[in-house]
């Protein structure tokens, strides 16, 4: 089955003494042990959010050593930082271990040319599997994006980025669902608050408060949990959590399945949605006021 990736990338300060991937990670500010220290914690707060969604991250080690230069040089002025970061990666991958590129593999970008680093190692996969899709997840551009065009002889590759936040992260991870979200309205749960089918067995069914179309259009931001049977997320309109149902079970999914059918209901019992899924719920909420 199709992949999302994330690659983390870190500012890397400019000195002489840091074997620096590239200009462009590059950084002229020396950040301080607070500083650094809130980098990593915001680090930490993006990883746990994301280990749990449609998506697998990686890290580059040479990267993270650049980043971590001045804290080798002066390591008695940045206490527990390595520390602290090393245990953020735990469970995510160097690609450098798990690399498609050779070292020597060239592209061309801007008036240069680049290799052994992770846009020429995003390209690669783009070419060797482009089912998949790849993001590079930085803060060194700021609160932008950044694409670039790498050439071949025969092909040009786009490599992007976006800022390491979770908001502009989940924006995208939500146009990216691997297999593709697909709402199926099931009329038993009747639209717009009405035309559900009585009590199923006894049990009270749920009722669809709105339109199918605009259950539709929240489907791509559900949160779940692995292997995301049941999804939810807060309709705003209704002020009431919305749940949808997989119309097949992760364990039953081909592996080349390229859709997702979901329906859904609004639930009045906020005690059905997990914990976790609150959680994260109401940071994006927080993040988007």
């Amino acid at each position: 089955m199709a992949e999302n990736i994330i690659a983390l990338m870190f500012p890397e300060y400019d000195d002489i003494g840091n074997l620096v991937i590239s200009k462009d990670w590059v950084v002229n500010e020396l950040f301080d042990d607070k500083t650094m220290g809130v980098q990593i914690k915001e680090t930490g707060i993006f990883v746990d959010f994301f280990n749990d969604e449609e998506c697998s991250m990686i890290y580059d080690s040479m990267n993270i050593n650049a980043y971590l230069y001045a804290v080798s040089v002066l390591p008695e002025c940045y206490p527990s930082r390595v520390r602290q970061l090393r245990s953020i990666f735990k469970g995510l991958k160097d690609w450098r271990r798990n690399r498609i590129s050779s070292e020597t593999e060239e592209y061309g970008i801007y008036d240069e040319t680049i290799k052994n680093e992770i846009r020429t190692e995003i390209a690669t996969r783009i070419e060797s599997t482009p089912a998949n899709s790849y993001l590079i997840a930085t803060n060194v551009f700021g609160d932008k994006g950044k694409t670039w065009d790498l050439k071949t002889k025969t092909s040009t590759i786009p490599v992007g980025s976006l800022p390491m936040s979770i908001s502009h992260v989940f924006e995208w991870l939500s146009n990216h669902h691997k297999p593709l979200r697909v709402y199926e309205w099931n009329e038993k749960h009747g639209e717009n608050g009405k035309g559900a089918h009585p009590e199923n067995k006894g049990e009270e069914v749920s009722v669809l408060e709105s339109s199918r179309e605009h259950a539709g259009e929240l489907l791509p931001k559900a949160i779940g949990l692995p292997n995301y049977d049941t999804l939810y997320c807060y309709d705003v309109n209704f002020k009431k959590y919305m749940e949808y149902k997989a119309g097949c079970k992760f364990e039953r999914l081909p592996e080349n399945a390229v859709e997702r059918k979901y329906h859904s209901f609004h639930i009045n019992d906020d005690s059905r949605v997990p914990k976790r899924v609150v959680y994260k719920i109401k940071t994006l909420q927080k993040l988007s006021e």
